[in-house]
């Protein structure tokens, strides 16, 4: 992590309104390159609406976004991939009718590629199998496999760990400290400050649509 470089992300002023409801008032986040960066704050301050912004779920109704030193907006997760970000969601992005192949496949993800990130997590799972079958652990393993795959230069985490049992979050910890360690970035957002004071370089925090401060764990 270089201080004298440009942030890999950086969000000024994002905000986001449904109607009278301000689901993000003015948030700002900063994430260098080869950095952890955690995202915190109580339920409702705002943190997957950021991230639903930065990988272009929803649009931001103000503020400015810049990737790589360049201003941009992701139109759609599909162009944050090509941009080289990637998103594991609080919800499996799987059809549950549908075998986990077929939804790979569905997505555009390289299969061999999932295959052999599991494995480098020492995971295995049957890929003909319905995803409906899976228990939500390895739905969430998955989905990180398949983030991995496309190997972003921002992983961006939402509450992984919140559904793994210990030795899954070990492993998803691994993973973070090797992307790291490859001078990629992680976006780790959790609610366990342990979690964060173990692998997090910096840690900002929002509060009512609102960031509040960033620190050093």
């Amino acid at each position: 992590m270089n201080g004298d470089t440009a942030p890999l992300l950086e969000a000024r002023g994002v905000a986001k309104h449904y109607g009278p409801v301000v689901a993000l008032r003015s948030a700002d986040l900063s994430v260098s390159a080869g950095e952890i960066h955690a995202l915190l704050g109580a339920n409702g301050a705002g943190k997957s609406t950021l991230v639903k912004c930065l990988t272009g779920v929803i649009r931001a109704d103000a503020g400015t976004i810049a990737f790589g030193g360049k201003s941009t907006r992701a139109r759609s997760p599909m162009h944050a991939a090509r941009l080289g970000l990637a998103p594991v969601f609080q919800d499996p992005a799987l059809v549950p009718d549908l075998s986990v192949t077929q939804n790979l496949r569905l997505t555009g993800a390289r299969v061999e590629e999932v295959r052999s990130q599991l494995a480098a997590m020492d995971l295995r799972v049957n890929f003909r199998e319905l995803v409906a079958d899976l228990p939500l652990p390895i739905l969430r393993m998955l989905d990180l496999a398949r983030a991995l795959a496309q190997d972003p230069q921002l992983l961006i985490l939402d509450e992984i760990t919140a559904a793994l049992p210990s030795d899954l979050a070990e492993r998803v910890f691994d993973v973070m400290r090797t992307r790291r360690d490859r001078g990629r970035s992680v976006l780790f957002i959790t609610h366990r400050l342990a979690e964060v004071i173990v692998t997090c370089d910096r840690a900002t925090i929002l509060r009512d649509g609102s960031d509040v401060g960033t620190m050093v764990p």
